[in-house]
């Protein structure tokens, strides 16, 4: 068994939810672990209004690997797929800057463009044959990767974020210093110029 994660786009988004509700009845028979619609609004944020563990919008399925897919996807700092992107586990990298890499997230970003819909699905497949047929009859595109390759990038992801988070504290605490000194410098001007006064 080859485990995969995978975007599925169809070219409608009734067609979407109609092969979400197909997989959903037929995991077993195409390897489906997990699932969800996941919707990318036209302003680049995006929301889960359908999972197949129940849980839906904004927030949910951040402990999930889909969940923090979502997240890193949806863009500045914070976690893969976390939903509606920038929340929950949030999101670390702008899909917006990713269009022309090669890598995972890049991937699924160009799958699923701004006013779309797409079904992410996480599978334990013995070939890809029979879910690349179904997600065909239906109409269909899939892309799909490694399971490992996507754990990889979202660690990856997370330590950018991890290394961008703490140099912002590093910066913000400078800053917070240099202030102060400059208020300090503030106080003791004013100090000497109503001791020179007197």
């Amino acid at each position: 068994m080859s485990e995969y994660v995978a975007v599925i786009s169809l070219p409608t988004r009734a067609a979407t939810y109609e092969e979400y509700s197909n997989l959903k009845n037929t995991a077993d028979t195409y390897g489906v672990v997990s699932s969800a619609i996941v919707e990318r609004n036209a302003d680049g944020t995006y929301d889960i209004p359908e999972t197949t563990d129940g849980t839906t919008g904004t927030g949910t399925l951040s402990g999930s690997l889909i969940g923090m897919l979502v997240g890193v996807l949806g863009g500045p700092v914070g976690m893969l797929l976390g939903m509606s992107v920038g929340t929950a586990t949030g999101a670390l990298v702008d899909a917006s800057n990713l269009d022309d890499s090669d890598d995972v997230i890049s991937l699924f970003a160009q799958q699923l463009p701004p006013g779309n819909n797409a079904i992410i699905v996480q599978t334990e497949e013995p070939t890809t044959d029979a879910l690349d047929a179904q997600v065909a009859r239906a109409g269909g595109r899939i892309a799909r990767r490694p399971l490992d390759e996507v754990i990889s990038e979202l660690e990856a992801q997370q330590d950018a974020a991890d290394a961008a988070a703490k140099a912002a504290r590093k910066a913000a605490h400078e800053q917070k210093k240099q202030e102060r000194h400059d208020k300090n410098e503030d106080r003791i001007n004013a100090l000497k110029a109503k001791f020179s006064r007197d």
